[in-house]
């Protein structure tokens, strides 16, 4: 995916948007124009003005933000768009910087940034001609004060972040487990130990994290997952001293990183401390080839061009919330491709691949049940996996589903 990001936009809008870093371009037709003819399905004089607001850490994250921006930028070619990608830098300006971008004549304002999505909501009420794409949030499930019902032009959705990151954690535990060496010298410390890196604590990283960790002792019971939410999203620096101390100092064999552009620091220090490594949000396997495991992708470029397209079309507004999950390919892990070509015992990566497709087709047909921190916030009064894991049934291992 990252291929898709080799050239970035050379021109900025002459506007100026508080608390926010302005990747625009502004050669295109107005935003009265009429509809392309080579798109015949776009409704009659549709608002072509589209923005885009990024999680802090902005583009070059080789992940989350930049495989947005590669959807945004797919459908500003397609269908001839005036686009502007912007980085809120400060959360507690959100609101600010959401209306202005109302006042600058947006009609689809797309939101990454889980810090101000509330303040989608509060905005929305005053413009109900424009439309409100909060990315990954639902009313039923992170409160907003004032509303009892999402405003029809508030677009919500619900992505399965515990899936994908469950068979991310089996890679993980597959690979620290004692006697799975998959290449020589690297990974080599006793036990089953693994490391996460977190951007912040939130439930969204609840969802992440005890999918994660689910997926480690499925695999291995003993599995031993230490948790940083320290790391915030762009301080590579940072990310890069966390994860050496948990390499060097905890014994860890794995490290994922999910914590934005400062997780590139992450990985950088899996190489250089012989340990693995797991991306996130894009295939980033390739950020440091011979340590990267596998990547957990949400597929964030299909995204964007989905709701851009329901937008031109007429079609956004919805009676439910979208899902993206694992079954519809909204979310996933890599095919392991590129660590494939550095690994010494191959025998053992065939095997790691036999795991995780079983994995996939037991989470399919409901044999294996991936707790959702998320959903239990809600429904369960935040339960958390390890209560969860005590319910008779819940707790499944690989060694007892293998010998059905």
């Amino acid at each position: 995916m990252k291929k898709l990001l080799a050239v970035l936009l050379a021109l900025v809008m002459l506007v100026s948007l508080a608390a926010c870093a302005d990747n625009t371009d502004k050669d295109n037709p107005s935003s009265d124009a009429p509809a392309n003819s080579d798109n015949p399905s776009m409704k009659a004089n549709v608002n072509k003005k589209i923005a885009m607001i990024m999680q802090q850490g902005g583009l070059g994250d080789q992940g989350f933000n930049d495989t947005a921006y590669a959807g945004l930028m797919t459908c500003k070619e397609k269908y001839d768009l005036d686009v502007n990608a912007v980085e809120c830098t400060d959360t507690t300006q959100g609101e600010t910087l959401i209306r202005e971008l109302c006042e600058a004549g947006y009609g689809l304002i797309i939101n990454l940034e889980a810090g101000i999505s509330g303040n989608m909501y509060t905005v929305a009420r005053d413009y109900p001609d424009i439309y409100f794409v909060v990315v990954g949030r639902q009313l039923r499930i992170n409160a907003v004060d004032g509303f009892t019902e999402t405003p029809k032009n508030v677009i919500e959705s619900y992505i399965t972040l515990n899936e994908h990151s469950f068979l991310a954690g089996v890679v993980a535990a597959f690979a620290a487990t004692d006697g799975n060496t998959l290449v020589e010298g690297v990974g080599q410390h006793e036990g089953c130990n693994i490391g996460i890196l977190f951007g912040a604590e939130s439930v969204g990283f609840y969802q992440y994290g005890d999918g994660f960790r689910q997926g480690a002792l499925f695999y291995n019971p003993d599995a031993k997952v230490y948790i940083d939410y320290t790391v915030g999203f762009s301080d590579t620096a940072n990310a890069q001293s966390i994860a050496q101390n948990m390499i060097n100092n905890m014994g860890c064999d794995v490290i994922w990183t999910c914590c934005g552009t400062a997780g590139l620091g992450g990985l950088e220090a899996c190489r250089l401390n012989n340990a693995f490594g797991i991306g996130v949000d894009s295939n980033q396997d390739e950020v440091e080839p011979g340590n990267i495991l596998t990547s957990a992708i949400r597929d964030n470029t299909s995204l964007l061009e989905f709701y851009i397209g329901k937008y031109l079309e007429g079609n956004i507004e919805q009676t439910e919330p979208d899902t993206f999950n694992l079954s519809n390919g909204g979310v996933d892990i890599t095919d392991m491709s590129v660590i494939e070509q550095y690994v010494t015992d191959k025998d053992k990566l065939e095997e790691l691949k036999g795991i995780i497709d079983q994995c996939r087709k037991w989470i399919a047909d409901g044999t294996i049940t991936v707790f959702d921190a998320r959903m239990a916030s809600i429904e369960s009064d935040g339960q958390r996996l390890d209560d969860w894991l005590q319910i008779d049934g819940n707790n499944v291992t690989y060694a007892e589903l293998n010998k059905k």
